[in-house]
């Protein structure tokens, strides 16, 4: 029995900062797939607009900096458009939370070019899946026109 109880804290006190912590998951380069789950924006458009959730690419470059790639498409009867997209992020880690700044830029099928100054939130629920939101003020320009509309994002992202 107290072989059992030394073994079983020998492997907690080598492994237990692995095992509870989110220490080392930020220090480091890795790439993530994540999708916007819900842009409320896009629901007050009428039905026969198509709305996209966006799928991202995410790179985290260092524990100070993220790339993060978008595509989206939908095709209805009504009509079909595609999106592509990148954003660059500076990072702040508190604990398992990460604080994200920075800027998206776009341009989709419509020829719409899209500038959006960016906050977001992302917690680490294990090291290889997060859930955050995003909240932008979107910039959007079109034949000459300026349009400016707030969105609000969920996003979910997997790290591999």
């Amino acid at each position: 029995m107290k072989l059992r109880i030394l073994l079983l804290s020998s492997f907690i006190l080598f492994f237990g900062n692995d095992l509870l912590s989110q220490e080392d998951k930020d220090s480091e380069f890795k790439v993530g797939l994540g999708i916007s789950l819900f842009n409320i924006a896009d629901y007050e458009w009428d039905y026969e607009s198509a709305s996209s959730n966006d799928i991202y690419i995410t790179i985290d470059l260092n524990d100070k900096f993220r790339i993060e790639p978008s595509i989206g498409f939908a095709i209805s009867n009504y009509s079909e458009s595609f999106s592509a997209g990148i954003g660059g992020f500076g990072k702040s880690m508190i604990s398992d939370f990460n604080l994200l700044y920075g800027l998206r830029l776009g341009y989709n099928s419509n020829e719409i070019l899209t500038v959006a100054p960016t906050v977001a939130g992302e917690y680490y629920f294990i090291k290889h899946f997060s859930i955050g939101c995003e909240v932008q003020l979107r910039g959007l320009i079109y034949e000459g026109e300026l349009a400016a509309y707030t969105r609000s994002s969920l996003l979910v992202r997997f790290y591999f």
